[in-house]
């Protein structure tokens, strides 16, 4: 009574086995954590019931009694289907091991950001931004060299507070400028332990990308071109009346402005890549910073 539900089953079998391998590939992009082991899942109940399918001779398969000792015990279909199960499972770990091991490992073995000293808080006037260019890596030397939006917001209670976004362009990173006079003869060189820290004293109405053309305001919002999300910002901390820079983190937009802004934070993400929406669920998982 039950062989014809098996055999239905084990017919069904391969074509879930090969939407599961689809699945398990496809959250390798979209969720590696969620998506991925669904498909892994399915693919390997598959492959059971494939197996299983194959190891269980159907009821057309059976030779009569008379005939049971010239009968083949395998027949060449469950031979194939055998050998195909075996290439199929082959074939999918060796594209998603390496797709899985780009996506997932730069996450755990990425270095930690440490932290920047800019300098004593009084080199940064209250209500001015001033571009900081410092080194994140001072045993790299030049090629670390990065800079810095930085404004005094002054004090918030008891607490300072301060604006300091980075200044790579979130579309495909590209150094962005200030909408603005610069004032590079002003420049001030503070002397700290992880080497020389340049601040140019400026006054911008908005940052601007040569390489593409998109713009931001002067709290980092996209207000055009290409970028997917505002301008990437910097935790900071305050040690012994220095101003130090902390982690790069993503922001999607900033309501208000200085120290009542209200900053919609995420995870730091790559370039080009948006943090709300479809399209974010669209990329893999980003080292942490």
């Amino acid at each position: 009574m039950d062989a014809p539900s098996s055999t239905g089953a084990g017919a069904v079998a391969p074509v879930a086995f090969a939407i599961g391998i689809a699945v398990s590939l496809l959250g390798l992009i979209v969720d590696p954590f969620v998506i991925t082991p669904i498909g892994g899942a399915i693919a390997i109940w598959a492959g059971f019931l494939w197996a299983r399918r194959g190891a269980r001779p159907a009821a057309s398969d059976v030779a009569p009694p008379q005939a049971a000792d010239v009968g083949e015990r395998y027949t060449r279909s469950r031979a194939l289907e055998r050998v195909t199960l075996a290439l199929g499972g082959l074939i999918g770990l060796g594209v998603a091991l390496p797709a899985a091991g780009f996506a997932i490992l730069p996450s755990f073995f990425a270095q930690r950001r440490r932290p920047v000293d800019l300098g004593p808080i009084s080199a940064f006037p209250e209500g001015e931004f001033v571009v900081a260019r410092f080194l994140t890596d001072p045993q790299a030397g030049e090629v670390s060299r990065r800079a810095a939006y930085v404004r005094n917001n002054g004090l918030v209670g008891d607490v300072p507070s301060f604006t300091i976004m980075s200044s790579r362009c979130t579309h495909v990173g590209c150094p962005t400028q200030p909408n603005g006079p610069v004032f590079a003869q002003q420049q001030k060189v503070q002397r700290t332990s992880g080497g020389d820290v340049g601040l140019v004293p400026t006054q911008p109405s908005g940052f601007g990308c040569p390489c593409h053309g998109s713009q931001f305001d002067t709290e980092g919002n996209r207000t055009a071109g290409p970028a997917p999300r505002a301008l990437d910002r910097y935790e900071f901390s305050i040690v012994n009346g220095r101003l130090s820079l902390g982690r790069l983190f993503s922001v999607s937009r900033v309501d208000g402005t200085g120290a009542q802004a209200r900053i919609h934070s995420f995870a730091l993400t790559g370039d080009g890549e948006p943090v709300t929406g479809p399209e974010s669920w669209l990329y893999p998982l980003s080292p942490p910073s």
